[in-house]
């Protein structure tokens, strides 16, 4: 998986999430789309986008690693390079 694969994955879950209208891009802001307060329990878009994203890097061989601590109020170009 390369940087630009990764980054379509990305936008295609915050799409899922998006009932606020936010145009999402490489410059969205995850804290503009996700929540930690919607859903149920730590069933949130928050928690939920995470989870999706380790199990996509885990399945295309890559390391699961640690997520910057600031990653909700950064965009999709920051977390991507961060975690890929």
């Amino acid at each position: 998986m390369t940087i630009d694969q990764l980054k379509e994955v990305m936008k295609y879950h915050l799409k899922s999430f998006n009932d606020e209208g936010v145009g999402i891009n490489d410059q969205t802001i995850h804290n503009s789309v996700l929540s930690d307060s919607d859903g149920i329990g730590n069933a949130n878009s928050k928690t939920i986008y995470r989870a999706f994203m380790r199990w996509t890097m885990t399945e295309n061989g890559h390391e699961d690693k640690v997520w910057p601590s600031d990653w909700f109020e950064k965009d999709v170009s920051y977390l991507a390079s961060k975690i890929i």
